[in-house]
């Protein structure tokens, strides 16, 4: 009995260990910047210190380019995508280096790679491929997401691919930041970053407008907009987050950093 329990408790480590993966998220960080970030389902207490593996792809608009890469990728643009989803190009980004995956908390994204938008698009989105689209699954060795490497962080672990699917927000309209960018000016918030009471600066002819916040994985906060045009943050997780200020059928995004 004794030895069917230690196998037993064995092999639930093992399907434990199994268990741990990663999704992957699109971040608009402020206007034409975005980030492509790993979320983790599991805490590491240890830096893993090898990851042999990285891929996956983006879609813009047609003959607009990406610059300022960051995370040590190759970013091989393709045209002819146009069969699959017309008007757009895709870009694969495939890790050329090995990088150290540090210490995480389950949920909290890790962000691995940083790039800008080119030409201020004001139609046409930015999406993070799926696996299960069209494009990824016809050619998968190019377009497809891997997420390979240890995942204890012990260097003699073999490489095992614990990528498992998108999570968050995957697509961002360029239609919207247009609007944003070209129909309100003069909001601001204070202080930024912030521990408790944020204030939501307004131009003086502005008498009506509400507000909507979320976090970077694109889940709607809920606080209560005073009637001074403040909101308590301080019962909320320190992070990153995203305040749209909305006025009629208009908006403007703002990044607030909660401390």
């Amino acid at each position: 009995m004794k030895t069917k329990l230690i196998t037993l408790l064995a092999l639930v480590f093992a399907l434990a260990i199994q268990a741990q993966t990663y999704e992957l998220t699109l971040i608009q960080n402020s206007g034409y910047n975005y980030s492509v970030a790993a979320v983790p389902d599991f805490n590491s207490t240890a830096p893993h210190p090898y990851i042999n593996d990285q891929n996956f792809t983006i879609t813009i608009p047609d003959n607009i380019t990406i610059s300022n890469v960051t995370g040590g990728y190759s970013v091989p643009v393709f045209t002819s995508i146009d069969a699959f989803n017309p008007g757009e190009d895709a870009i694969a980004f495939n890790l050329v280096q090995d990088i150290v995956l540090p210490a995480h908390t389950a949920g909290t994204p890790i962000v691995l790679t940083t790039f800008d938008v080119n030409g201020s698009p004001t139609t046409g989105s930015i999406s993070l491929l799926d696996n299960t689209s069209a494009l990824a699954m016809a050619a998968p060795n190019i377009f497809n997401a891997f997420f390979i490497g240890t995942l204890s962080g012990d260097l003699m672990d073999s490489a095992t691919d614990n990528y498992m699917g998108q999570t968050g927000t995957t697509s961002y309209n360029f239609a919207t930041l247009g609007t944003v960018e070209n129909e309100i000016t003069g909001y601001s918030i204070f202080p930024n970053p912030a521990k408790d009471i944020v204030q939501i600066l307004v131009p003086n002819t502005i008498t009506n407008f509400k507000i909507e916040i979320y976090d970077v994985l694109g889940k709607q906060v809920f606080l209560d907009l005073s009637e001074e045009n403040t909101i308590d943050v301080s019962n909320i997780s320190s992070g990153l987050y995203l305040i749209s200020i909305i006025v009629d059928k208009s908006k403007i995004i703002k990044r607030l950093i909660v401390d």
